[in-house]
């Protein structure tokens, strides 16, 4: 029985971070109110900001342990 890796790649944005934003552009896009339909948008383009940071923080963790387990 072989078991799967539940870690995300490294190329792979944070799903937290992308669901997080995904409502935040969806309340925004139902506000009648612009200025909190506004604030709403600038924190889902927040959210997918650190899911990109995420991703790239995770790549350079990986390829950090890569070369220490590569040149010991």
């Amino acid at each position: 029985m072989s078991r799967k890796s539940i870690s995300t790649s490294a190329g792979e944005p944070s799903f937290f971070y992308l669901m997080m934003a995904d409502g935040c552009f969806r309340r925004a896009a139902s506000m009648v109110h612009p200025e909190i339909g506004g604030t709403l948008r600038t924190i889902g383009r927040d959210y997918l900001v650190k899911a990109t940071k995420v991703t790239s923080e995770l790549g350079s963790e990986r390829s950090a342990r890569h070369r220490i387990i590569k040149y010991g």
